[in-house]
């Protein structure tokens, strides 16, 4: 293998790391109840659950 090739390699195993540990972040966050906002940036215990005709 060449350096080139060991550095690609490297770059690549780095994104693909950086892609899951962002991943496994957000199922633990979703899974523990804190990432079920409606998306408004107030949180989840917002004001726009209760208006009508939303679906969250």
């Amino acid at each position: 293998m060449t350096t080139s090739a060991i550095i690609q390699t490297i770059v690549v195993l780095g994104i693909v790391a950086v892609a899951l540990v962002y991943v496994l972040k957000r199922v633990i966050k979703m899974t523990r109840g804190k990432g079920n906002d409606c998306g408004c940036g107030c949180g989840k215990d917002c004001q726009c659950k209760n208006r009508p005709g939303k679906e969250f």
